[in-house]
Parts: C-alpha cells; sequence; structure tokens
C-alpha cells in the first residue's frame, strides 16, 4: 500500500492506491482488476506467481483477473516462461477504458428506440397511461440531476427560464448544460438567464441567451420549461455530488408560482 502525507503524529495520511482503485473502478474495472492494474503498473512485468504473492489474491483467482484485463486491452502478456504481464501507462489505460464506456453509451442510445419498442410491446394494454397525470419526484446526486435538466431542455419548444445561484452556474458550465441554453437559442427556443453571479457572460458567451444579473443574492435554483415543468435545486449546506438533492414537478400550479417569482427577481 502506498502511502504519503506531511511529517507530525496528526498529519493526514493519503491512501493513494486506495484512491486510484476506487477511480479505476468507476471506468467499469473489479476491485481485484484494479489492484492488479496499479500492481503492474508500479512493478512492471510480473507472473501470475507475482502478482498473487504481492496482492494476496489467489492464484486460480488471478488468472480470471488477468484475463478480464487482457480482454480490455490494457495489459498485455509475453512470451516467457512462466508468462509474464506488463500495463499501458496510466494515462492509455485512462483513454482506453473511457472510450470503451463511450462507445458502450453510444451502442445503448443508438438502440433506445429498439428498447422503447420492446418495453411497448411488453406492456401492451395492461398499463394505464400516466402522462398527463400530475408528477412530483426527488432527484438525488449530481449526475442524476445534470441528466434530468439536460433531458428538460432537450425537449423546450418555447421557453426556459433559468434562475441560479453562482455555485449551480459554475456547475451547469461543467456540465455541459450552459451549451444546451445556447443550442436552444440556435433553434430558436427563448432563454432567460438570471443570477447574481458578475461574470456571467464568461459561461454562456455574448450570444443570444438573455440573461440578467440580480441585485441580491437568490436563495435557490430552478429551471421552468415551456411554462410546464420545474426542477428545483434545493439549497443548504455544500452537498457532497452524491448527496445533491432536487425537486421536479408538472404541477402547473407551482409552475406559475416560480415564474411569478423568476419575474420578480430584480
Amino acid at each position: 500500500m502506498y502511502k504519503v502525507g506531511r511529517s507530525g503524529d496528526n498529519a493526514p495520511i493519503v491512501d493513494i492506491e486506495g484512491s486510484l482503485v476506487a477511480e479505476l473502478q468507476k471506468l467499469d474495472l473489479t476491485l481485484n482488476e484494479a489492484r492488479i492494474l496499479i500492481f503492474l503498473m508500479t512493478h512492471g512485468h510480473s507472473s501470475a506467481s507475482d502478482i498473487s504473492r504481492h496482492t494476496g489474491i489467489q492464484r486460480t483467482e488471478t488468472y480470471n483477473y488477468i484475463s478480464g484485463l487482457l480482454s480490455k486491452g490494457i495489459i498485455f502478456s509475453t512470451f516467457d516462461r512462466p508468462q509474464k504481464y506488463y500495463s499501458m501507462p496510466l494515462e492509455e489505460v485512462v483513454d482506453s477504458l473511457v472510450q470503451s464506456k463511450m462507445n458502450e453509451l453510444g451502442a445503448f442510445e443508438t438502440k433506445k428506440k429498439e428498447y422503447h419498442d420492446m418495453i411497448e410491446a411488453l406492456v401492451g394494454d395492461r398499463v394505464v397511461r400516466q402522462e398527463d397525470k400530475e408528477r412530483y419526484n426527488v432527484v438525488m446526486g449530481e449526475n442524476a440531476i445534470n441528466a434530468r435538466i439536460g433531458r428538460m431542455l432537450s425537449e423546450a419548444k418555447e421557453e426556459v427560464l433559468i434562475l441560479v445561484t453562482d455555485r449551480n452556474l459554475v456547475n451547469f458550465y461543467h456540465a455541459g448544460i450552459t451549451d444546451q441554453f445556447i443550442q436552444l437559442t440556435a433553434k430558436g427556443v427563448y432563454v432567460n438567464l438570471r443570477t447574481p453571479c458578475k461574470n456571467v457572460g464568461d459561461y454562456i458567451g455574448q450570444g443570444e441567451v438573455k440573461f440578467k444579473t440580480t441585485e441580491k443574492m437568490v436563495p435557490t435554483s430552478f429551471v421552468i420549461v415551456d411554462g410546464k415543468e420545474l426542477m428545483i435545486l434545493l439549497e443548504g449546506q455544500p452537498f457532497k455530488k452524491a448527496e445533491q438533492c432536487c425537486f421536479y414537478t408538472n404541477n402547473l400550479s407551482l409552475v406559475s408560482v416560480f415564474k411569478f417569482l423568476f419575474d420578480s427577481v430584480m
């Protein structure tokens, strides 16, 4: 285990290997695949016995994990006896795994309609459609929130109203949501943004997105699409990304209330 830290009895210790393992698992590696990969990155050409001895993974299981890494194309084997294995550099490993993930998601995206038709065939007339009913949902986690807002924006036809805090404007920028604002204006959708952020132009450019800097801080952020859908980003103490929370509704009374609030913000 590789650890670094400042000198002193009370100095914080950073578990480098543990952190790397956790990050690599986000790219669809198993715990032991990530551990073996890091071992090969730091030790170079190694046999299965070396890997098993240093990682503590049983040798019979080690071969299974090695096969998985070989199939992903991020480690290679030699013709030595015993056979040895070595890894790509970390940067190339990450690039390769990210590309694989993007390819998988792209393939799923292209089959989306096919999957929808399959669900429709299964459902038939057994389920009463709920599209026209009022909905109230709590959405948890930064990625889920950004994805939900992205879907709302992708369906916008006429108007998008955004009231956003400084912090959430920055989050929107990094998540590509501000790019969607710009793209919507190119489609003829009216996009109006209000924020206390003084340099809002740095995030949305100087194009067709209408924006106004409010005189006072705003207590929360929300997005209204076509006067029919509302997403409220619940503010409070700084959240961890996985703990961020949003409230969604298509209740027209609530949407009207927040539209009134938007119009009242100066």
